[in-house]
């Protein structure tokens, strides 16, 4: 005759299912862990007075490294609070469940650095420091293993594969009138070669010959992909072409080198995030989004 089973106490059944939440870590979370960052995001179980007395500890140092210089300091700070926006919007973009809170961090610290107090602007600068820092960490280590960004405002490509750079590239997007999209879309598939043809009729401001490329990576079906632009010379890519004369119809330009290591390296669905990069806040440029939730273009068609 068999005993009747034992019936798990309320407590047991507790640490069981316990135990099975931390069995389903992601390689994400795992990536972060091992960078010394929390399992819910970077530093976030780190104690208030633990962070307190590291950014005391960094501010010392800022007010020694800038001795007698304040506006320098505030420049360095302001341009790591730049940096930081930046990789928030991406991380935004991307969906990114931390990104909320490392942002609100960032701001927090970034609003004291108006402070005339030289004290209270190196407090505030460690703390931007550290929040930047965590922001480009995550995104690197928690994001996409494969990832291509492009910062319209930099006019600059960089992709990144397991968080080390594999592409760094100036790069011409689209003129005002055919401005590239924004937001997080992917790579749908890659051609080579192809010729352009202008979705345009003859007589429009707009129409431009067929023109052979070597390779294109389409990132939206309404015609945007990166791809070379042997009509462009190489020393007109960089901050600022997208209003010059070889600006393009929405696509982006890449050097010829940088194209086939991204032909050869991305994979259909690799992310591609074009972002407004100009370093205001992540609401500021997450309003410039012209993509809709799964990254299909909501504007009008594009050429090369």
């Amino acid at each position: 005759m068999a005993w009747p089973a034992r019936r798990p106490s309320g407590r047991a059944v507790l640490v069981v299912l316990l135990m099975a939440g931390l069995a389903l870590s992601s390689r994400g979370v795992n990536a972060i862990a091992l960078s010394g960052m929390s399992a819910a995001g970077p530093e976030r179980a780190a104690p208030a007075v633990t962070e307190t007395a590291a950014l005391q500890a960094e501010a010392r140092r800022l007010l020694a490294q800038y001795r007698g210089n304040p506006p320098a300091l505030r420049d360095s700070a302001g341009a790591a609070l730049a940096a930081g926006r930046n990789d928030a919007t991406v991380a935004v973009f991307l969906k990114l469940r931390w990104a909320g809170r490392l942002r609100a961090g960032l701001e927090r610290y970034g609003a004291m650095l108006a402070s005339a107090d030289v004290q209270q602007l190196a407090f505030a600068a460690a703390g931007v420091q550290r929040y930047g820092a965590q922001l480009h960490n995550g995104l690197l280590l928690d994001g996409p293993s494969r990832l291509i960004t492009v910062s319209i405002h930099d006019q600059r490509l960089i992709a990144y594969d397991g968080g080390r750079v594999v592409v760094d590239a100036p790069v011409t997007t689209g003129r005002p009138a055919l401005p590239t999209d924004i937001g997080a879309m992917r790579v749908m598939r890659k051609d080579a070669p192809w010729t352009m043809q202008s979705p345009w009729p003859k007589g429009s401001p707009e129409w431009y010959p067929d023109t052979v490329v070597q390779m294109v990576v389409w990132f939206t079906r309404n015609g945007e992909g990166l791809h070379d632009a042997s009509w462009q010379p190489a020393s007109t890519l960089g901050p600022g072409s997208q209003y010059g004369p070889f600006a393009s119809h929405g696509c982006i330009h890449v050097p010829l080198a940088a194209v086939k290591a991204l032909f050869e390296w991305a994979p259909t669905g690799t992310p591609v995030v074009v972002y407004p990069g100009d370093g205001s806040p992540v609401a500021s440029q997450a309003q410039q989004q012209s993509v809709d939730a799964m990254g299909n273009p909501i504007g009008g068609v594009r050429g090369a």
